[in-house]
């Protein structure tokens, strides 16, 4: 075998060998300390244009589901405070009616009237005071439009009619409603005459009641089933970008293992090369 000093290809060839198995130690030591197998486009171009359309449509799906969950609190409030005004509403016909009956004298008429006036004060007071999140939601022509989706159509809207029941009974307000909220007489039961005209004004506000309360719940329905659909989109989603980005430990660790064997050869390949060179150079001692 020949020996010599100035060609040191078996040296360059192990310390290329070298360099690479190095470069692949890091890079499974890389993903084993991220966690993630892509950590820069050149690990997986295209995996990373696949992980990060994922993550675009997950962080979209988590906003839209926060909407969801807050719309679904707001059709609750709407929902609780057109309960009580039903409530109120049936006891003031309820009072309606007893002041109907010409048993009655002008005393008990005026009794039950004290006790409508309270209860129209509490439906005027609910409808002015109803908020969220600062927004009225029974007074004023109320229109709040959620958004619940990522692609900006139609579809990814909700909106939730809430108002207008301090508008005129003409235009959908409430006959019980008076804007002064300590207005007393907004119903009239002082005669038998006023109480009977007074439950056909109540029939109506009942009927308006109901109606806004049937559309509050198909709201809170489309919402609660939108919730639903918006936790299995992100959960399918991130699922896929797992498959893609996430390090499998298992196939990493067996990797490092490999890795880390042809570094180690590789440092005695390396070695080895250098022994040959220094056997050539004993030889002009």
């Amino acid at each position: 075998m020949s020996l010599t000093i100035d060609s040191t290809s078996n040296s360059l060839y192990a310390q290329n060998a070298q360099t690479r198995s190095q470069q692949a130690v890091n890079q499974v030591l890389a993903e084993l300390a991220s966690g993630s197998s892509i950590n820069s486009a050149a690990d997986n171009p295209a995996g990373l244009a696949i992980s990060e359309s994922f993550t675009s449509q997950i962080n979209g799906d988590q906003q839209a589901l926060t909407n969801a969950i807050s719309g679904g609190s707001l059709t609750q409030t709407v929902s609780g405070a057109l309960s009580q005004l039903q409530d109120n509403t049936q006891q003031i016909q309820q009072l309606a009616v007893e002041a109907g009956d010409g048993a009655l004298n002008s005393n008990d008429r005026q009794a039950l009237q004290a006790e409508v006036d309270q209860l129209t004060q509490a439906n005027s007071q609910i409808v002015q005071s109803t908020q969220f999140n600062g927004m009225p939601l029974l007074s004023g022509n109320t229109s709040i439009t959620l958004q619940v989706g990522v692609n900006g159509a139609t579809s990814d809207q909700v909106t939730v009619d809430t108002g207008g029941l301090d508008n005129s009974p003409a235009n959908g307000g409430l006959n019980t409603y008076n804007a002064n909220l300590s207005a007393t007489g907004t119903i009239d039961v002082t005669t038998q005459a006023n109480a009977t005209a007074a439950q056909g004004l109540l029939a109506q506000d009942l009927n308006t009641l109901n109606n806004a309360q049937a559309s509050i719940g198909g709201a809170s329905n489309r919402l609660s089933a939108l919730v639903d659909t918006l936790q299995g989109s992100s959960i399918s989603a991130q699922d896929a970008r797992s498959r893609i980005s996430d390090t499998d430990y298992a196939a990493a660790s067996a990797a490092l293992a490999q890795d880390q064997i042809q570094s180690n050869a590789s440092l005695a390949a390396l070695g080895q090369a250098n022994v040959s060179q220094s056997a050539a150079l004993t030889l002009l001692r």
